[in-house]
């Protein structure tokens, strides 16, 4: 035992050297415990709050009035009523087309009806006359079905008229463009006498007064949500939030990947500040707990499907604690049983969640 008690100082140094690699090796494995992830165990209190838990969409700002004029002749715009920005009633005239052209068809159309009118009542006449003619014996079977034949025609030539005018109406009709929608001329795509093509985009009306967004609520939200609703809308273009109104939730569904998703609309408050466009974040309070005890989400783990958190005795040593849990926001979650207001909770942040739960398994 001297011996071992006398050793020589290059043997000591030897030791010491020994003892830092065991403490080294404790520091290695504890560090390597979670797979090598960065372990820092966070306290948090808990507290007691106003929890709601939402549902969150999302869509873009739409008009939920909106006209979309297209040319309905090849003539170009002789004359605009209306310049962009202006604000418009349903009703006003928009435009008109150079109609000269139009009106001398419709002229030609309206003398073809005139005439084919005449012809039929000449032949109408005519054939009434020979009518009685062939009762009383007078002529032919033969001139009667002349004449019969000229009064089909005419009658045929009548109608032909009739559609050749009504054409000529609702082209001579379509030289003017009217509002049928209140709202701002938001674009003008074409210029007074540019040429034009029937189907070209004249001019956009928008109603910035009476603004929505669209969402899709699949099926297994739909329960969740109901007319008359309010709904808080996000726009982080702008960091704005307002609250708007679930208007109209349609009674059909859409199918894309096998899930059935419902239209629904979310009526907007007037204000100034929102553009047609602009991406919106909708969120629906599902539920909601007042004065609830809550803590992070982060702080409840899960014994297959028993939750529990974690705090420290008066040991200083980690335990488990059971806890009944209720709903989340998302961040924090409510503690129904098994926590007070004010009791502390410990649990570990780490960049790999799932080496943070392997870890506190192991540390109990």
């Amino acid at each position: 035992m001297k011996k071992l008690l006398n050793l020589s100082k290059k043997g000591k140094i030897m030791i010491v050297i020994a003892g830092v690699v065991v403490v080294a090796g404790i520091i290695i494995v504890k560090s390597m415990i979670g797979g090598g992830a960065s372990v820092d165990m966070t306290e948090a209190t808990a507290v007691k709050q106003d929890l709601e838990k939402y549902y969150s969409f999302s869509g873009n700002i739409e008009s939920s009035e909106v006209q979309n004029v297209v040319s309905t002749t090849n003539q170009p715009v002789k004359k605009f009523y209306a310049k962009e920005g202006d604000k418009v009633r349903a009703g006003a005239l928009l435009y008109e087309v150079d109609s000269n052209t139009i009106q001398s068809t419709l002229t030609t159309a309206s003398t073809s009806l005139s005439n084919a009118k005449t012809t039929y009542s000449s032949s109408k006449v005519d054939y009434e006359r020979k009518k009685e003619l062939y009762d009383m014996g007078g002529i032919s079977l033969v001139e009667l079905e002349t004449a019969q034949d000229a009064l089909s025609t005419a009658q045929n030539r009548v109608t032909e008229a009739q559609a050749s005018y009504a054409q000529a109406q609702k082209q001579y009709a379509d030289t003017k463009c009217y509002a049928e929608v209140s709202g701002e001329v938001s674009k003008i795509y074409v210029g007074e006498n540019d040429s034009v093509m029937q189907g070209t985009s004249i001019l956009d009306i928008v109603n910035y007064d009476d603004l929505e967004v669209n969402i899709k609520v699949d099926e297994y939200d739909l329960s969740a949500i109901s007319e008359g609703m309010d709904a808080e809308v996000y726009f982080e273009a702008t960091g704005k939030t307002v609250i708007g109104t679930i208007s109209e939730i349609a009674r059909g569904a859409s199918v894309e990947n096998g899930v059935s998703y419902f239209e629904t609309t979310v009526t907007l408050p007037k204000d100034t500040y929102l553009r047609v466009g602009i991406s919106a974040e909708v969120k629906v309070a599902a539920q909601s707990v007042k004065g609830a005890i809550t803590v992070p989400m982060k702080a409840v783990q899960y014994d297959g499907s028993n939750a529990y958190v974690q705090q420290y005795d008066e040991k200083g040593k980690l335990q488990k604690v059971s806890v009944t849990i209720g709903i989340n926001n998302g961040a924090d979650i409510e503690i129904k049983n098994g926590l007070k207001e004010g009791d502390t909770v410990v649990y570990i942040n780490t960049s790999d969640s799932s080496n943070a739960t392997s870890f506190m398994g192991e540390a109990q």
